[in-house]
């Protein structure tokens, strides 16, 4: 499928975020591993969120949805799992569910689909042997077969790959109940706001842990208790509309958590540095005002790359966005593909060891996008293509945007946009 955008003269208007993803599978994560009832309001419908989802019911966790809310019921790990599960293609997913799911008792095997296969998971071969589960990758790959229980015990593990492994490793020990007064020691974390999510989405649940001097201290073994919870707006949706608002107009966002423990929050100190006008009254409002160029590190907060990237390209001068080598191993070696498909736009970007160095342009090119399976770059290249003033930019592909925000062109339109 093929979206075609043409230039704007201006963006205007308001809109609703849809919920974080990343909030709302820590949530999921959560209520399966809880023996009590779980109450989710304001559940989105991006695949990701969706995968998590059809997994935990495929996991034996009784669930009863209506159009406002989903209830669920945790399971017992001492009762035999499903032999296969999918996690799609979610790499949050993967690397959660992955410890939680090794406190079954009985052989299961978890696969996915798409650029997930091709992802490194190596970390896992040594980590869940070590932690007593018997188990076996595809050369670091998926598919996975495991059985458990998982033994926790204190341990180090290196967070320079992702997060994602740690916040995997923490809801795995809080679900075993052989968890005692264990520690988990991080070494060189990576997306540390990303493990504080998971910290906080755990306190709604009644566990109240921190991360003081990269290590988690657990009291185990842990109940979570009966919850309501409503997802937050996400920040990373955001973004895009955030960077647009910045270079073309004025957009009011609503349904967003200020004070969100969100990584992607942190645009909004890039914005500042750009110059753009911020309002915090009945939503967040961003204006257009100066194009500054900046300076910005996304070590923590890597999936703000690709719409940072947009801004820098309409900064006056030179802009540096740090944390290059946190793009990799995403849906696309995102690093690479932010080059190659901005760049046929008119984006002029170098990469320079762990930096990125972008100079403003003049002039915004027609062209045909190739997102390389990758959501957020073809909503990146569809935001800076509402400026090519010679004609339009083609987003092939642009179903792609489903894995995060399934919404996003029909929210464009919302703000006098011309999608075809």
């Amino acid at each position: 499928m093929e979206k075609i955008i043409s230039n704007v003269i201006k963006v205007e208007g308001s809109l609703k975020i849809p919920p974080s993803k990343s909030h709302a599978q820590r949530v999921l994560a959560c209520a399966l591993i809880s023996q009590e009832t779980t109450l989710i309001k304001n559940f989105g419908n991006s695949d990701d969120e969706l995968a998590v989802f059809q997994l935990i019911k495929d996991a034996g966790a009784r669930v009863l949805q209506n159009e406002d809310e989903i209830k669920i019921q945790g399971i017992d790990f001492k009762n035999e799992g499903m032999p296969s599960l999918n996690i799609n293609e979610s790499g949050l997913a993967t690397r959660m569910m992955t410890p939680i799911l090794a406190n079954f008792r009985s052989t299961l095997e978890l696969t996915g689909e798409g650029s997930i296969l091709n992802r490194p998971m190596d970390q896992f071969d040594e980590l869940m042997t070590s932690l007593g589960a018997d188990f076996q990758s595809n050369q670091g790959k998926l598919p996975f077969q495991m059985k458990g229980p998982l033994i926790p015990k204190s341990i180090q593990i290196d967070g320079s790959l992702s997060s994602q492994f740690v916040t995997g490793l923490i809801l795995g020990y809080i679900a075993s109940p052989l968890l005692r007064n264990e520690t988990i020691e991080v070494v060189n974390p990576t997306s540390i706001p990303y493990i504080e999510l998971t910290l906080d989405v755990l306190r709604n649940f009644g566990v109240d842990l921190k991360f003081e001097n990269n290590k988690i201290q657990f009291s185990g073994p842990y109940n979570l208790k009966e919850t309501e919870i409503s997802i937050e707006g996400d920040w990373s949706s955001a973004s895009f509309f955030l960077v647009a608002a910045s270079i073309l107009g004025d957009i009011t966002i609503h349904g967003l958590n200020i004070d969100s423990k969100q990584a992607d929050r942190k645009i909004l100190e890039a914005l500042k540095d750009f110059g753009a006008e911020i309002l915090l009254d009945n939503g967040i409002r961003i204006v257009k005002n100066q194009s500054k160029a900046f300076e910005f590190d996304a070590t923590h907060c890597p999936d703000l790359f690709p719409p940072l990237t947009v801004l820098a390209s309409f900064a006056q001068g030179e802009s540096k966005i740090k944390g290059v080598s946190r793009l990799i191993y995403k849906e696309s070696n995102r690093a690479a593909t932010i080059q190659s498909e901005l760049t046929k736009l008119g984006a002029k970007i170098q990469i320079v060891g762990n930096e990125m160095i972008i100079n403003g342009i003049d002039e915004v090119y027609p062209a045909m996008i190739n997102p390389h399976g990758d959501h957020r770059i073809a909503m990146a290249a569809s935001i800076m293509a509402l400026s090519s003033t010679s004609g339009s930019v083609v987003i092939k592909n642009s179903e792609v945007v489903k894995k995060s925000f399934p919404d996003f062109f029909e929210c464009l339109e919302q703000l006098n946009c011309k999608i075809l």
